[in-house]
């Protein structure tokens, strides 16, 4: 009687946490039957804040590198200069959990319309969310380890855990090479969640991992090309 009705209340807030990590399938059952999405949200806002403040004056720096890199006329710089130090630097504190949910729900949607649609299944929105939402906590080591290797380094131009760091880094301001853009996408924390969608998705779906890593990384290789794309005509415009 007591492991029925332990098994009906399911994995607490923090197995579910440890449980992505560890035992990954068993977690998203409990989440299929339990789609939830605001306690990683919460987490993340909270990881994310914290970095982002830490690494306030160097990500600042560097853009102002990029800006003189750019050869901006001496008016836009010092423009742009008291914008970056005046009041407006906090703005992205303020906008970055709303970003947050937006990405989360537009790779949920998409992973909805592949499923449904595509490849013919059926499950909920909310399910995929939750997936998205879950999966997300790898950010738990990736955004500190991210954030010593900017603060140790002193900036953020090359600090990178993808293959990219094979290749010579180019200059500040400078739009990066065909491929260290694409080596830039196999990055092991990315390629880590890519796993967790994997599993998330033919859990929720009922699809064999087989059939779900199809979907994913189809989903992956057309968001890949799509991102180079835009590097290569944006490239250096406004990354470090």
């Amino acid at each position: 009687m007591n492991g029925d009705a332990s098994e009906k209340q399911g994995m607490s807030a923090f197995a579910k946490i440890i449980g992505i990590f560890s035992s990954p399938t068993e977690t998203f059952k409990q989440i299929d039957e339990r789609p939830t999405w605001l306690l990683p949200f919460i987490i993340m806002v909270v990881v994310i804040l914290a970095s982002q403040f830490l690494l306030l004056d160097i990500s600042l720096t560097d853009r102002l590198a990029i800006a003189e890199a750019r050869d901006l006329p001496a008016e836009q710089m010092q423009a742009a200069r008291a914008q970056m130090e005046g009041p407006m630097k906090y703005i992205g504190f303020a906008f970055m959990p709303i970003g947050l949910i937006i990405v989360w729900v537009v790779i949920a949607a998409v992973f909805l319309f592949a499923g449904n649609v595509v490849m013919g299944g059926k499950t909920q929105f909310k399910k995929l969310l939750a997936v998205v939402a879950w999966t997300s906590l790898i950010g738990i080591v990736q955004v500190p380890l991210y954030s010593f290797l900017v603060y140790s380094k002193g900036t953020t131009h090359g600090v990178t855990t993808s293959l990219a760091a094979l290749l010579p880094l180019h200059a500040i301001g400078e739009k990066p090479a065909l491929l260290y853009q694409i080596l830039s996408k196999f990055d092991i924390f990315p390629i880590w969640q890519l796993i967790l969608w994997i599993l998330g998705v033919s859990v929720v779906y009922k699809f064999t991992v087989k059939k779900s890593a199809t979907m994913i990384v189809s989903i992956w290789v057309i968001y890949i090309i799509f991102s180079i794309a835009l590097g290569q005509i944006f490239g250096g415009m406004f990354g470090a």
